[in-house]
């Protein structure tokens, strides 16, 4: 038997004893040449495949392989040749006659011509059947997760990657290994980077979400390790929450509606009274602070009973809704606060107003309600008219009573100006004078 090509001329004791060695070796000796045909094969090819060495001669590795697994090896082998670079570790399956599986595990070194021309292959089997399928079906496990997995080194370049990364990155898992992250995705390695620094520092790598091409991903990394517990890199998994965090938007967006329900008037849809007190002790606390003038307008509808007695509820209910509509629209600047208090009562804060100014945005009030000319037979009026209480105070500066800094004093307040612009005749403001200042000593 001829010995591979490349080797030296020898003796033909000396040749019988390589050929020898190389025919009881453990490991399947093979060459082929640059289109992957086997031109030598040992003569352990016969333990592993089942096949003489003259039925190899002539064929490829491929044809020996399942259809779909020489069409993955294959793959993996044309970018190796392209490449003409050593390999190893290369698992593949392949069928004997009796239709035994055997999985090998393939090393080998490209061989050159005398002009630098890849002309071939030389390299060895390894019968890994029992291990080797673990290792495949993990690997057919990783390689069809639906989360994108990979590892990177500490360079940045993608060292193994499934086909969920790929396609998140735009590319195969053959043609992106070894590819840069850092040009494929600067945001994902600047976050590596730093997460590699800290693992050298002692520190965890913490869990994170990040939006990338209209997508959410909850990313989960750990540190790589060799042998003697250096750290090599980081392994790598990226979830997709886009669904869950769509239903996050849309329960954030219902519990805003829900709030903002909670705080309307079903009705007029102002602020309900609620919403009234709960903001007016607030804005208590704000002029205190600030040490600001704080004014509020108590509103009610004149000769309402009669109107709704009259007209009856649905044309009672449509009259509050155009009061309301007017009011809101008087109370126009930044910060008035306008909320139906009940039955047809609002009330109005007006942050920062004095009385002055107070009393200006209540007349307005008064007006825009009665340009709505709306008829109202039993009004000495004639049509649908509003009576407003008015009252200021400064919740920095002592006061008699102590009324001006709690809501139900600031409200009593208000609601006795209101019964005094009834009672001078109803479709005016009325201003509630506060006590008299204790004088200082």
């Amino acid at each position: 038997m001829t010995p591979p090509a490349g080797f030296p001329l020898v003796s033909r004791e000396e040749l019988e004893r390589l050929q020898d060695i190389l025919n009881h070796n453990s490991d399947w000796i093979w060459e082929v040449d640059a289109q992957g045909r086997y031109t030598y094969c040992s003569a352990m090819v016969t333990q592993l495949l089942g096949r003489t060495p003259a039925e190899v001669i002539g064929k490829t590795p491929f044809d020996f392989m399942p259809p779909a697994e020489a069409a993955r090896v294959g793959r993996a082998f044309g970018a190796i040749a392209a490449a003409a670079q050593p390999f190893a570790g290369l698992i593949n399956r392949n069928v004997r006659p009796d239709g035994r599986i055997v999985v090998l595990e393939t090393s080998g070194v490209p061989l050159f011509a005398e002009d630098g021309s890849l002309r071939g292959y030389r390299g060895i089997d390894r019968d890994l059947s029992e291990l080797g399928e673990r290792f495949l079906q993990l690997e057919t496990v990783y390689d069809n997760a639906p989360v994108a997995l990979c590892t990177v080194n500490r360079d940045g370049h993608l060292t193994l990657l499934n086909r969920a990364m790929a396609q998140l990155l735009g590319g195969s898992a053959e043609g992106l290994q070894g590819a840069s992250l850092a040009d494929l995705f600067p945001a994902a390695w600047a976050r590596m980077a730093a997460a590699l620094l800290r693992v050298e520092g002692g520190q965890p790598v913490d869990d994170h979400e990040f939006e990338w091409q209209g997508q959410w991903f909850y990313a989960v990394s750990s540190p790589m390790t060799d042998a003697l517990g250096r750290v090599i890199g980081l392994s790598v998994a990226w979830t997709d929450i886009t669904g869950r965090k769509q239903v996050e938007q849309q329960l954030t967006e219902a519990n805003y509606r829900l709030e903002h329900y909670a705080q309307q008037d079903y009705l007029t849809g102002l602020y309900n009274r609620r919403y009234l007190d709960e903001r007016l002790a607030r804005e208590i606390a704000r002029a205190r602070r600030d040490d600001q003038p704080l004014s509020l307008c108590m509103v009610d509808v004149d000769y309402f009973k009669s109107y709704n007695d009259r007209h009856g509820h649905i044309a009672g209910d449509e009259c509050l809704r155009a009061v309301a509509d007017a009011l809101a629209l008087g109370a126009a600047r930044p910060g008035d606060i306008v909320g139906r208090y009940g039955g047809e009562e609002f009330v109005i804060v007006l942050c920062g107003a004095d009385e002055p100014g107070a009393v200006a945005v209540a007349q307005r009030l008064r007006a825009g309600v009665a340009a709505l000319r709306l008829p109202h037979v039993d009004s000495p009026y004639g049509q649908v008219t509003v009576s407003l209480g008015v009252v200021t105070c400064r919740p920095a500066q002592p006061c008699v009573d102590g009324w001006v800094a709690t809501v139900d004093g600031l409200l009593r307040a208000a609601d006795v100006a209101l019964y005094d612009a009834k009672r001078q005749g109803r479709n005016r403001v009325a201003q509630h004078t506060p006590p008299p200042q204790p004088p200082m000593v």
